[in-house]
């Protein structure tokens, strides 16, 4: 473990949805301790299972199959997820366990629960009862549609959220059935968001604005919400509005097969067109183009008819994946594998970089399988303990009720005010006082080198919550993202919709940094700043004059993030990559989609949204322990290595049977029936309807059968079960299919949910504008000065301060800053200013 989060004392009553968050809070150095039913909680109880082995084989294997009813201990999903923490079993069902309950609570900082709404609340223990005897608990509810909203009493599970949240509609073949991804994205996207926010409100409650340290906040998070902003570049709002075009399958997935029947995943710009012609040419490709064709590789170009396509499948057709893969590479154009794990295992990329490390259990009498932390990115590491079998930590409730919080830094080592005197308990007739989220990070600044998507999607968050942050950017080289289309149909910087998502509420400094005037004016700016990030090519930042030891010398509590694509070292370290490059060679297409599909993966650039969480847990977290120890620390986040850290349930199945897991076909060990279902076709616009159902309970099915008006159906001894029901699953959604595909997919969903059943419309993009109830709020409108009259569609951040609304500010024209920045942040003259213009240094 890091030491990062140490002295932070986490209570977890979470199920799938955010045990990741509780994981990395205690990879990060937190007490995290699961506070689990005499059952043990969900997660425990979610197949795949360790295999058992045979009773002869070792006495630590008989003693363990002797003492084992069920498999609450061998859960692949606890033993990866619930990793680094501790197991406390208290009975909130009787008054005694509510009381012990709340003592922990007295000696808490952080509750991360997972009930339904209303749920504790039943039992007294409501968050503001909770307050009364922790006026500064932060406490982060985690639901499938929100706390407060008309579904708000809705079932979800993975599948489900990712239908509702509009990932599902994006995924998988042009005419095929959509796909869930595997290792559950939804899931981790709300576990992701959890960990952020989570940081975020320690950061406001220990070291914001005066007026907010010491004070408790609720943080309300939906996993609808956080899935769709996964999809916020397939799926960019403005598509809709603006143009009245509904995104389709399959997003930005793809999968190419080579000679060999393997398969590599690839992006062709516009600008290594040259050298994707001269590939052809040295393959023998009669390509038939001209360099005046480079728009056919430009992402929004049709697909049918493409001639670049069409190059691209010859070229695949001629070649092994290896062989395609190194002429990318010599072409210098973002393409990589697409992997399964036996193929990690041994590939050098993973081999240099030590991806994979083994982990000790006594009580299995193995060793586990395990994949780098999420965040392991922090300069001092992170090392694991196993999971806790369940009450294994017991001891722990007398100790902890009479011993308070864990120790914290010392005040002496804290800025000013950091640690105020505790406040008297709330009255509870009074309302709560919860800080507004808009000054969470107030007095951070921090400057953005992010590129595209993965960073300045991080970047954004620290500057939604209050952090200034200031990109770095120049006219001579701009983003890709300020070359999107606007309402008019034309590129334009400013009023591209995909820029203002990412990069709303920032600042904008365009300097030409290959001038010495230029790189002198941003060290003067990083000279006052707390964090620097960047997604450049490892080496890059240095290459500039801007590596950590030159920023440590302007400023030497500086925390530097590095988020390169594929690791420092090793065959792809210097390699172009996307977000959906890396998922197809971190192993996660070869878990999704159906056999016999090509290994699509899912249709957004995955890591570029798994990242951006990550970075904003790992910055905070090193400014935490800049605060204790006056010193800042250079972190690498990298984005290969971060997503396959998300596979880890999935990479320990596989170390411990040896056999690549299935490719989930949006089926579930843990429900039947378990899919995407088709409804009726939406006529009017072309558009395929479908719906997400998820049974996990035999009473569950009782429900669907009910509300199929087939109740006969639930006593059928094929399907009386949960094991039956796997059995015969084929034979299920047969009968099931036929069922939806006459139906509204909206009604289905309707009707299913009112006798208890997890189900939701596979929504797109004109469905979570203009049909979901749940999400007008989820999208903000903002106006650019260059054209106040045009509405620009943005989505919100998914965490939410209960009581609160947090309105994000528009994102910066090119260069809007530059006076701010030069004169009040850093005190040029006027003179100087002009002359920093006429010489081309602000450009």
């Amino acid at each position: 473990m890091s030491e990062a989060l140490h002295g932070v004392r986490v209570l977890e009553l979470a199920d799938r949805s955010a045990t990741l968050a509780g994981r990395i809070l205690a990879d990060l150095g937190a007490q995290v301790i699961l506070v689990e039913p005499p059952e043990g909680c969900g997660t425990r109880h979610e197949g795949p299972f360790y295999p058992l082995h045979d009773s002869s084989t070792s006495q630590a294997s008989h003693r363990w199959q002797d003492r084992l009813a069920d498999a609450p201990e061998r859960s692949f999903a606890h033993l990866y997820f619930n990793t680094n923490k501790r197991s406390v079993v208290v009975d909130l069902a009787c008054e005694a366990g509510r009381l012990e309950f709340m003592a922990l609570v007295a000696g808490a900082d952080v509750l991360l629960d997972t009930k339904p709404p209303g749920w504790l609340d039943d039992l007294g223990l409501g968050h503001a009862a909770l307050r009364s005897v922790k006026p500064d608990l932060i406490q982060c509810s985690v639901t499938p549609f929100g706390l407060t909203t008309p579904w708000r009493q809705r079932k979800a599970n993975d599948l489900v959220a990712g239908a509702a949240g509009g990932l599902i509609q994006v995924s998988g073949e042009p005419r095929g059935t959509p796909v869930q991804g595997g290792a559950n994205p939804s899931y981790t996207m709300s576990g992701l968001a959890a960990a952020s926010s989570i940081l975020i409100a320690l950061h406001q409650r220990d070291f914001g604005l005066e007026a907010d340290r010491g004070h408790g906040i609720h943080i309300d998070l939906s996993m609808q919400e956080a899935t769709a902003l996964a999809v916020m570049q397939t799926a960019s709002p403005g598509q809709w509005q603006w143009h009245g075009r509904i995104p389709r399958r399959p997003g930005l997935s793809a999968a190419m097969a080579c000679r060999d029947g393997k398969y590599v995943s690839l992006l062709v710009r516009p600008d290594r067109f040259e050298s994707f012609l001269a590939w052809a040419e040295r393959v023998g490709i009669d390509h038939g183009m001209t360099l005046d064709d480079w728009h056919w590789a430009r992402l929004e170009s049709p697909r049918k008819n493409n001639p670049v396509a069409a190059t691209t499948l010859a070229i695949a057709a001629a070649l092994t994946r290896d062989e395609f893969v190194d002429g990318a590479l010599e072409a210098d154009i973002i393409c990589l594998p697409v992997l399964d794990f036996p193929d990690l295992e041994k590939h050098p990329q993973y081999q240099l970089n030590e991806q994979f490390l083994t982990l000790a259990h006594e009580s299995l009498g193995a060793e586990l399988g395990y994949v780098r932390s999420p965040v392991d990115a922090m300069a001092d590491g992170v090392t694991f303990r196993r999971a806790p079998e369940l009450g294994e930590d017991q001891n722990l409730l007398e100790s902890l009720a009479q011993s308070g919080p864990p120790s914290a830094p010392s005040p002496k080592a804290l800025p000013p005010k950091a640690l105020p005197p505790k406040a008297p308990p709330p009255k509870t007739e009074e309302p709560l006082h919860t800080p507004h989220p808009r000054g969470a990070l107030a007095g951070l600044r921090v400057v953005d080198f992010g590129w595209v998507l993965a960073a300045p999607i991080g970047t954004r968050m620290l500057a939604s919550f209050g952090a200034e942050v200031i990109r770095v950017e120049s006219s001579n080289k701009p983003d890709s993202m300020r070359s999107q289309v606007g309402p008019d149909g034309k590129l334009d910087a400013d009023l591209g919709g995909l820029f203002n998502v990412v990069n709303a509420g920032k600042k904008s400094l365009s300097v030409d940094l290959t001038r010495p005037e230029g790189l002198e004016l941003v060290k003067k700016l990083i000279a006052t700043a707390d964090i620097v990030v960047n997604n450049f090519r490892p080496g890059a930042l240095e290459k500039m004059g801007l590596g950590y030891q030159v920023l440590r010398e302007l400023k030497e509590d500086i925390v530097l993030l590095n988020l390169p694509g594929a690791h420092r070292v090793a065959p792809w370290a210097q390699r172009p990559s996307m977000g959906n490059i890396l998922m197809a060679a971190s192993g996660f297409n070869m878990l999704t989609g159906f056999a016999g599909e090509r290994p699509r993966g899912i249709g957004i650039a995955y890591p570029d949204f798994t990242s951006p969480h990550l970075l904003v847990t790992t910055v905070l977290a090193a400014i935490r322990q800049r605060n204790d120890h006056k010193r800042g620390q250079e972190l690498h986040l990298t984005q290969l290595s971060a997503v396959l850290s998300l596979l880890g349930a999935e990479w320990m199945a596989f170390k411990a049977t040896g056999k690549q897991p299935a490719r989930n076909a949006n089926r579930s060990e843990n429900h039947a029936p378990h899919g995407i279902y088709p409804a009726l076709d939406e006529v009017a616009f072309d558009i395929d309807g479908w719906v997400a159902i998820a049974v996990a309970t035999d009473a569950e099915w009782r429900g669907l059968c009910a509300a199929m008006g087939q109740t006969a159906l639930a006593q059928d001894p094929r399907f009386a079960t949960l094991a039956s029901r796997k059995l015969n699953e084929d034979e299920l959604d047969t009968i099931v299919g036929d069922w939806t595909r006459q139906r509204d997919k909206w009604e289905i969903a309707d009707l299913l949910q009112q006798h208890g059943v997890a189900a939701a419309p596979v929504e797109h993009l004109k469905d979570m504008l203009e049909t979901d109830p749940q999400l007008p709020d989820h999208y903000q409108q903002v106006r650019q000065p260059v054209a106040p009259a045009i509405d620009i569609p943005v989505d919100r951040e998914a965490a939410r301060w209960v009581g609160h609304t947090l309105d994000l500010q528009r994102s910066p024209g090119l260069g809007e800053h530059n006076q701010y920045v030069v004169q009040e942040l850093l005190g040029y003259t006027d003179a100087t200013f002009v002359q920093l213009m006429v010489d081309g240094i602000l450009v």
